[in-house]
């Protein structure tokens, strides 16, 4: 018995593989598609970077590399690799009066910078002091290289250093060219007082910063026939010293 639903045998409805409720097969091609990007709009919006928001984070990006220069090389910028030093152009004799004729300036890796020595503006302020001993030409200057700014003795007069401590000295302070008066504390050999002697027409010539506690290392222009004796007292630490007059200037 034929049957209206078709040639091949198989059932179908009034209107054939379409009649409605029949499950196809096989899904189409453009139906898997569809289905496989059918996600959330907010998901998808969420991938998108618009251009205002490609353009902020280009922004940020900047700001942030600014701030980290601008902390790096202005806020903190590394020291100079050069330094200006001085140094003598001819020689300066000992005893012989230091001026800005005596030094050139000279330009080096700070790497190389001998320890101590004086920048032009440095030097410049050491005008007027006396050098302590022959200084050659090209030679970095160092403050220790020049003394204060009297005249070196002459043949009459001699330098005698004391090792004051406290109590052996003004309170106030001293200063280069004071004239103070010694004090030679005379001392049995059973440690009793025998007096003083007293030398005057003695002038501050240098001075050391004080030490820890508060002793200072001072060195006197006296004249030649006292110098001997005065050196003998304060090698045995028997010498005082109160100031006569004010410092020059």
């Amino acid at each position: 018995m034929s049957h209206p639903s078709g040639i091949d045998g198989h059932s179908g409805g009034r209107f054939g593989a379409a009649t409605p409720g029949a499950r196809p097969e096989r899904a189409r091609i453009d139906d898997l598609v569809a289905m496989r990007g059918s996600r959330p709009a907010a998901t998808r919006r969420r991938r998108v970077i618009t251009p205002w928001r490609m353009a902020a984070l280009i922004a940020a990006i900047i700001v942030a590399g600014g701030t980290y220069a601008l902390g790096r090389y202005v806020i903190a910028p590394k020291p100079p690799k050069e330094v200006h030093l001085a140094v003598t152009t001819g020689s300066v004799a000992e005893g012989e009066r230091f001026s800005t004729a005596d030094f050139r300036i000279v330009t080096l890796q700070r790497s190389s910078a001998p320890s101590g020595a004086l920048s032009p503006e440095q030097a410049a302020n050491m005008s007027g002091h006396i050098a302590k001993f022959a200084i050659q030409p090209g030679t970095f200057l160092t403050a220790g290289m020049l003394a204060g700014k009297m005249k070196k003795p002459d043949s009459n007069q001699a330098l005698v250093g004391l090792a004051l401590k406290p109590g052996q000295m003004p309170a106030g302070g001293l200063a280069v060219g004071q004239r103070v008066t010694l004090l030679l504390l005379r001392v049995s050999s059973q440690g009793a007082s025998l007096g003083a002697i007293r030398m005057r027409d003695v002038t501050v010539w240098e001075l050391l910063p004080p030490d820890s506690s508060g002793g200072e290392e001072v060195t006197v222009l006296v004249s030649y026939a006292k110098a001997a004796t005065i050196a003998s007292y304060a090698a045995r630490g028997q010498v005082s010293m109160f100031i006569t007059s004010a410092s020059p200037g």
